[in-house]
């Protein structure tokens, strides 16, 4: 069954109840409009993802047999794989109550080499996650892989491979630079915490303790 893809509006302002916030994204290299906070919030997670190439938020929608899916992410991850991902919040009165219309959705998408991720609030990440991600992100801005790896050899050097925030900063390492190692994945601490000076930045490459 084909699949016809519409290109949805282009957003420019808010429509009435909804807040249009425009996201720098460094994966696409330009600014991501997004039609709400909560997506506006997931491209964080998005940019922070090893395993996602790029991204397109609110993609075209997907029409095919009287369905017409709209999604509010399109990723594509670095092994060629699609994803869609749609949020599915208490109050959606269409997909939220329809796992028909969801199996039907994952079926046609499994025709075209894709597939789909229903976010559940219990599956979007927590608000102090998403809170220490944008920090980090844009505190990032402007450093460079250098002075991230130079940070990290630092943090190798010592005896248990860890230091704090504070310290680092105390031996003249800018904000800007540790929050490019640990973004890049090149340190790691626990994002579940709240990001001060006394937290433990240690050395590896998988980011989230």
């Amino acid at each position: 069954m084909p699949i016809e893809r519409v290109v949805r509006q282009t957003l420019t302002k808010g429509r009435p109840g909804s807040r249009v916030t425009f996201f720098p994204s460094q994966k696409r290299g330009e600014p991501v409009a997004c039609g709400n906070l909560l997506q506006a919030d997931f491209c964080v997670h998005l940019e922070y993802s090893q395993i996602v190439q790029t991204y397109e938020c609110r993609p075209p929608a997907l029409r095919f047999a009287e369905i017409d899916f709209k999604a509010d992410f399109l990723l594509k991850l670095h092994d060629g794989s699609q994803v869609y991902h749609r949020f599915l919040l208490p109050d959606d009165q269409v997909y939220g109550r329809s796992p028909g219309l969801r199996r039907a959705i994952e079926n046609q998408l499994a025709t075209c080499d894709a597939s789909v991720q229903w976010l559940t609030p219990v599956e979007i990440p927590q608000r102090l996650v998403t809170s220490n991600l944008r920090y980090l992100y844009h505190h990032s801005f402007g450093s460079t892989r250098l002075a991230a790896l130079k940070i990290y050899r630092h943090v190798m050097s010592l005896a248990d491979h860890r230091a704090t925030v504070g310290s680092l900063l105390a031996r003249g390492m800018t904000a800007q630079d540790i929050s490019r190692a640990i973004f890049s994945h090149t340190l790691r601490i626990d994002l579940e915490r709240m990001l001060t000076s006394q937290t433990v930045v240690q050395g590896g490459h998988d980011g989230h303790l």
